[in-house]
């Protein structure tokens, strides 16, 4: 395995953590450095400008809490003076399950804020989903992309996180998040029509994006599970129902589409299809795509699946270059929607072709 060496310096620059003294590697403001399990690597801190700061490692960001990390790391000499450097022997988790290194990040044992990420790397594990980069690693990119070149600053920073965040919503719109379909199994409730997270904060969810389809689930016989599957109808068709509380076998169901959805039933659950003793004996079950997590900390990985990742950068250079290089912005959202027509083919779920029958409802609601 390799022994690679970085130069570690101290001076004014701006990172995800502001303005102020931070670690220069090889001259570059607190860079993402990947550390490749077997490897060893020494971080030279004997330049003078080290003399007041103690290079280390943490498994939290900005070691907040405190998290020390000093498995294989070994500091020789004093920080700022010749001779001195801190050295990590990353463990090789292909050899000793008990050496798996988690992501790390380096910071100053003494003045937050100065450091950044090093996350670990399996050298020919055979792992192919392995990178999966951090916030900041995404931002960097689309940046680049966008040929705003330099130090990032704060404002930069903020933006393209608020933006990442707009576009989340923008796939959420197209549906473009198949690996995010979950499944909901809500007990029925004798006579109950609505059914959201306000009544049943348990079994409800409460990060719906959109519901796909939906079924009665008997789990009372001699072949159970017993699935009925359910027919979606429109508000005006819903409305149009005489007496909703009508109560018997559950056949159609309505969503209403709020910030915090309710899903209407109809017919109500009859006390043949309910239980108050054992709940979980009749469901109202649904698959439905749920909300993409806000990327949050800048250390924090996206709530991306690798094939979008692609995607998910052209996006984001896409967006910021209608803020800071608008001349960018049309070949950027050509490559874009490129990019989002491969991702989406991949993401399809490859069923056969078959030919259904529409079906028409009363007030012209097909399905």
């Amino acid at each position: 395995m390799a022994t690679i060496t970085y130069t570690v310096t101290v001076a004014t620059g701006t990172n995800k953590y502001g303005t102020g003294s931070k670690y220069y590697i090889n001259g570059t403001v607190s860079p993402t450095i990947q550390l490749q399990e077997g490897n060893t690597y020494i971080f030279d801190t004997s330049a003078t400008t080290n003399g007041t700061h103690i290079f280390a490692f943490s498994t939290n960001p900005n070691n907040s809490p405190a998290a020390a990390y000093t498995t294989g790391v070994t500091t020789t000499g004093v920080s700022g003076q010749a001779g001195s450097n801190t050295t990590i022997i990353v463990g090789n988790s292909t050899t000793t399950t008990d050496q798996t290194v988690p992501p790390l990040f380096y910071y100053c044992t003494q003045h937050a804020g100065m450091g950044g990420s090093a996350p670990t790397i399996t050298a020919s594990s055979g792992i192919t989903d392995k990178f999966n980069p951090a916030i900041d690693d995404i931002i960097e990119e689309a940046f680049e992309r966008t040929n705003v070149r330099g130090t990032r600053t704060g404002y930069q920073l903020r933006s393209a996180r608020r933006s990442l965040n707009i576009m989340f919503q923008e796939w959420e719109n197209r549906g473009v998040h198949l690996w995010k379909v979950k499944l909901a199994k809500v007990p029925l409730v004798l006579g109950q029509a609505e059914y959201s997270y306000a009544t049943d904060s348990v079994n409800f969810p409460n990060d719906i994006s959109d519901t796909l389809e939906a079924f009665y689930r008997n789990n009372t016989t001699t072949t159970a599970p017993q699935d009925i599957a359910l027919t979606q109808i429109s508000r005006s068709t819903y409305n149009a129902t005489p007496n909703k509380l009508t109560q018997g076998t559950p056949s159609q169901y309505y969503v209403e589409r709020k910030i915090n959805p309710s899903i209407f039933l109809y017919a109500t659950p009859a006390s043949s299809v309910s239980s108050t003793s054992t709940p979980s004996n009749y469901q109202f079950c649904f698959y439905y795509l749920s909300k993409i997590e806000n990327p949050g900390a800048y250390t924090n990985v996206s709530d991306v699946v690798n094939r979008f990742y692609p995607c998910m950068m052209s996006g984001l250079a896409y967006y910021l270059s209608m803020k800071f290089s608008p001349e960018r912005t049309l070949d950027l959202e050509r490559i874009y929607e490129s990019e989002m027509l491969r991702a989406l083919d991949a993401d399809n779920q490859g069923t056969s072709t078959f030919i259904s029958p529409q079906t028409f409802y009363g007030d012209g609601v097909m399905s």
